[in-house]
């Protein structure tokens, strides 16, 4: 070979090793930019739900905040349509790029029901921050005086007393209602319930005379209760919470020890980038540490519950095993 050859040869590879090295820098300098640079626009926040419910109003306080931290809007969109569906289909379905996250919450029955086929693999778990217990609510005018008075009327005529699911048939506060039949010796698969856009939609059929009976949280039913259109016979919790000091317990109310309720917590589509995932769930626990968001919350009467990451989708996936179970053995 002669040396002119030898250094054409010698420029290719020169030229091929200077091509890799400004492909490699500029693969390290779009990672370093990723993280640094997100957000660089306006957030979704998908709220599966109507607006007015705890799902949205919790998700608002955590928009505001999370609007403070990151320096750019962090938009709240209501998509509560399919009992929650649409919403949970949309932000497992988007573009894992941080630009579009949601509020989740026990989503298990969907599957399980055949309504959707989205499990936990489909998002990427942040943090959860709240769990509320489930609070059994009647009409302000009904004739029960008292949970075990609703409990036998419905044991007497369980087809003829509709109840609301306050969401998808199969949710938080329904699985809570059937569990509390089934304990009450009531055929849960007997009564009718009717799925809505939320727990505010279902509330609303309450009082307006549409349904006898809607399971859900007594914060979601803060402004019903204080107009004294409904009236909440009990709440699924081991005591009486601070912000409702009137609502008996299940076990005074009726005997029972029944905790169960709903969770809420921030997800993002699957396969969203680490650095964006941990700058948020640091971001959630300052927030949900912060005073101001702990009174914030219990001045609605919502519960606080820290969940980081790996924990958040280790409760989920422990939950989506018991909801299976639950709604197997409760014939739903």
């Amino acid at each position: 070979m002669n040396s002119h050859h030898t250094r054409i040869l010698g420029r290719a590879a020169v030229l091929s090793l200077a091509v890799v090295i400004v492909a490699m820098v500029a693969v390290a300098w779009t990672a370093a930019s990723a993280r640094t640079e997100w957000p660089e626009r306006p957030v979704t926040l998908i709220v599966p739900s109507g607006a007015g419910g705890g799902t949205d109003l919790t998700g608002r306080m955590l928009a505001e905040r999370l609007e403070a931290r990151f320096g750019q809007p962090f938009t709240v969109i209501n998509q509560g349509q399919g009992g929650g569906v649409v919403g949970i289909g949309a932000m497992t379905g988007a573009r894992p790029d941080g630009y579009t996250l949601g509020i989740l919450y026990n989503f298990a029955h969907y599957k399980a029901l055949g309504q959707a086929d989205f499990d936990v693999d489909d998002v990427t778990p942040i943090a959860q921050y709240n769990f509320d217990p489930a609070g059994f609510q009647a009409r302000a005018d009904s004739p029960w005086p008292d949970l075990p008075a609703a409990l036998d009327a419905i044991k007497a005529d369980p087809t003829g007393v509709t109840i609301g699911c306050a969401g998808g048939c199969g949710g938080s506060w329904p699985i809570a209602v059937a569990s509390l039949l089934a304990a009450w010796d009531i055929d849960p698969a007997r009564v009718r319930m009717i799925p809505s856009q939320g727990a505010n939609a279902s509330l609303q059929d309450l009082a307006a005379g549409g349904l006898d009976v809607v399971p859900c949280s007594l914060p979601e039913a803060r402004a019903f209760l204080d107009a004294g259109l409904v009236r909440a016979l009990a709440v699924f919790a081991d005591q009486r919470l601070a912000a409702f000091p009137d609502v008996p317990t299940l076990e005074e109310a009726a005997g029972l020890t029944l905790t169960l309720g709903a969770w809420r917590g921030v997800v993002g589509p699957a396969d969203l980038p680490e650095a964006i995932t941990r700058r948020l769930e640091a971001a959630l626990r300052d927030i949900v540490h912060d005073p101001d968001f702990r009174a914030e919350m219990a001045a609605h009467g919502f519960g606080l519950r820290w969940r980081d990451a790996a924990a958040f989708e280790a409760f989920m996936r422990a939950e989506e095993q018991r909801v299976h179970a639950m709604i197997r053995d409760l014939g739903l």
